[in-house]
């Protein structure tokens, strides 16, 4: 499903705009790249507050969990 967006530019913001190619492209291009940065930020929060606590586990379940990758 595609949508449709209106954007207001100056002249000055179009030109610069044209200079890297179809305005449309451009845009799509821009909030692709902000959308992917903004997970990107989301996933990396979340990954500092998982290492935030310390991984529990035994010397056991770590040994049976390097055997499991040895023999993989």
């Amino acid at each position: 499903m595609t949508g449709t967006i209106t954007v207001r530019l100056s002249e000055k913001e179009r030109k610069a705009l044209a200079k890297h190619g179809k305005i449309s492209d451009v845009v799509r291009d821009a909030l692709s790249l902000y959308l992917r940065e903004k997970d990107s930020r989301r996933i990396i929060s979340r990954l500092r507050e998982l290492q935030k606590s310390p991984a529990r586990g035994t010397i056991y379940e770590d040994l049976q969990l390097i055997r499991a990758d040895r023999n993989r």
